[in-house]
């Protein structure tokens, strides 16, 4: 595997984070010891804009998917998955 040139940078987490929360995103993450993913909760479609900005602080994207779940607010969302190699 090739190690990703991932910033542990707060300010960086921080646009990201923001980012998403401003297109409705649901963000969780599940770091582990090699890797850390990222699992967002969204609407519609991801804009590019959010999948460029994880691309360039090292997430890659690994699948979308198609299942649909209804969040607390009762909302349908789907689920996009990212991960970094630490």
């Amino acid at each position: 595997m090739n190690k990703s040139n991932f910033r542990s940078n707060p300010t960086v987490l921080a646009e990201i984070l923001y980012k998403m929360a401003k297109h409705g995103c649901e963000v969780e993450f599940k770091p582990d010891r090699f890797h850390m993913d990222l699992i967002l909760g969204h609407p519609r479609p991801l804009p590019p804009g959010i999948i460029v900005t994880l691309r360039k602080n090292g997430f890659d994207y690994c699948f979308f998917d198609n299942v649909t779940y209804t969040d607390a607010d009762g909302k349908s969302r789907c689920r996009s998955h990212f991960r970094c190699i630490l």
